[in-house]
Parts: C-alpha cells; structure tokens; sequence
C-alpha cells in the first residue's frame, strides 16, 4: 500500500483537502479504501460498479485496483456538483465511465454484468439497489455495502433481504462505519439430508 500511496500521493493529497474543505462530500476512510482496493486485487472483476461517486474518492481507489485486471469502474453520481468535482478529480483515469442521475433509474439501462459491486449512496435505497441489480450480477459476484452499522436502522431491509436469501453468503465487518460484504450465485446447490 505504501508503494500506491507514493505514486499517487498529489490525486492523494487533492482528495484531502477537499474532505476537509468542502461540505457534503462523504469519502469513505482509508482503511476501507485500502480494502476496497484489495478486495478488487483478490477478485480480479472484469466490470465494476460504484453506486455513489461523491468526489470520486473511492472510484479513484476501485480504479487502480482495476487497472491489474484491465476491468472497468462504472460509477453512479445522483448529485450533480459532485459530479463535476469527481470529473474533474478522475479525468486522467482512462478506466472509468462516469454516469450522472438516479441508480434506480440508471442500472437497468446498463448492459454489463459485474463481478464487484460498492454501495455507499443513498441509505435508504440500499434494498432498491440490490433488488435491480439482481439480474446485472455474474456468479460470485462481490458486493459491498458501506455504513451497515451507522445507518443499520436505514439499511435494516437490504441486511435482512441479503441474509434471507439463499443466493448471497455475506459478512458484516466492523470497520469504520461497517462494511457488508456479500457474494451472490446464481447456482443454488440443494444439499439434501
């Protein structure tokens, strides 16, 4: 991590100071970053999809990850502001495609599937999100959900809807503001007794 830090110290150092001089902007923290970032390693998806860009913090991160696997970021910005400044902050990465507007109404237009997919948007919608991505998501497809413990109350269906069924095997970690980390299969083994 040390090495990725050095390479890219001055995006960075951008990020920084715009985390902690603009309003409204929610980057997740490093560590989870870091995580994200080697999760993506681990995986090696082929198609990405963020859902909630803010300053494109995270996308940057998922980014140069991707570039390891030659996979591609799509990422979902509803907030037209941090739009621009995440354009601005990711315009030498050559592997992101930016779209600007709602998930809910932008996802069932896209064509890819994806093998890693981060929420970190509007709370609320969490369960809106994963129910249209069903059909969007290859087998062992990751998805990973931010602030499952800070907004437990708010995302409390998306929890239940991913450990009810029987198509997700997930894991909450109690990192930053927590972190639930699924993997979907689209082949359902009946064990029989």
């Amino acid at each position: 991590m040390k090495n990725i830090k050095e390479l890219y110290k001055y995006e960075l150092a951008r990020f920084e100071v715009q985390k902690k001089n603009l309003r409204r902007l929610w980057n997740i923290p490093q560590e989870t970053a870091e995580l994200l970032y080697t999760l993506v390693l681990t995986k090696s998806p082929k198609h990405i999809l963020e859902i909630g860009t803010s300053n494109g913090f995270s996308t940057f991160w998922l980014s140069i990850a991707a570039e390891s696997c030659d996979a591609v970021v799509d990422t979902i910005e509803v907030d037209k502001d941090r739009f621009k400044l995440a354009k601005r902050n990711l315009k030498n990465r050559k592997n992101i495609i930016q779209r600007f507007g709602k998930a809910e109404l932008i996802i069932p237009e896209l064509i890819d599937k994806y093998d890693f997919v981060f929420i970190d948007a509007g709370k609320i919608n969490y369960i809106d999100y994963i129910k249209i991505l069903i059909n969007k998501l290859n087998n062992n497809a990751v998805i990973v959900a931010d602030n499952v413990i800070s907004h437990y109350d708010t995302v409390k269906e998306y929890l239940d809807y991913i450990k009810s069924s029987e198509r997700f095997d997930s894991v909450t970690l109690n990192i930053d503001s927590g972190l639930n980390i699924a993997v979907y299969k689209t082949d359902i083994i009946k064990i029989k007794e």
